[in-house]
């Protein structure tokens, strides 16, 4: 392929990132206003959930502010330094972005309504796509930790399950919740440099 042929499809590829993660910030943000309007006062129940939407819609914004400035880099020719920013945008989209947004929506059920049927199925509907996402190999997770990738997403998952069920407890509530969040927050940073496939 030629170096020209090349530069578009890369620009192609942030034109893409872009879209997508300015369409899920918009997102994030309209849910998250709907939820702070909703409620007159805030027990932890809610405010967890309230904010692994918060980081969610921050990270969404800021990983498209890192594909849009990839596109300066691809412009001055700079690929390797264009692939380092792409990458950290693809991590920050998705550990952040994505996972914070799906790990929300159940804790939010769980407090907004007392249907039992609707809790379990939000939270059934939640892991299971998000496992479906990271089974099919469209998860970034794999090229970034290879092997370990299973046993990561399987302590997310776990973590959320807890979550759910300790969300009555504040103290056991709280403690998951931190760990949960720094635990992305780890693997998000460990993720930053390295290669994209």
């Amino acid at each position: 392929m030629k170096k020209e042929e090349i530069l578009s499809l890369y620009q192609d590829e942030v034109q893409t990132s872009v879209s997508v993660t300015s369409f899920m910030t918009g997102v994030t943000i309209f849910f998250t206003g709907l939820l702070i309007t909703k409620f007159d006062s805030y027990d932890i129940s809610i405010k967890i959930p309230i904010l692994f939407l918060i980081l969610s819609t921050f990270g969404f914004l800021y990983s498209t502010l890192i594909y849009a400035n990839s596109s300066g880099e691809l412009s001055r020719l700079k690929s390797e330094r264009f692939n380092k920013n792409m990458n950290i945008g693809d991590s920050i989209g998705e550990y952040i972005g994505v996972y914070f947004l799906v790990l929300a929506i159940p804790l939010v059920i769980n407090v907004i309504t007392a249907d039992n049927f609707l809790k379990i199925g939000t939270l059934i509907a939640a892991l299971g796509g998000l496992s479906v996402y990271h089974i099919s190999g469209f998860s970034i997770m794999q090229d970034h930790y290879h092997k370990m990738h299973y046993m990561l997403f399987l302590v997310v998952v776990i973590l959320e399950i807890i979550l759910y069920l300790t969300q009555k407890n504040i103290q056991y509530f709280i403690y998951v919740a931190s760990f949960l969040i720094l635990y992305l927050f780890a693997i998000t940073f460990f993720s930053r440099n390295l290669r994209r496939k």
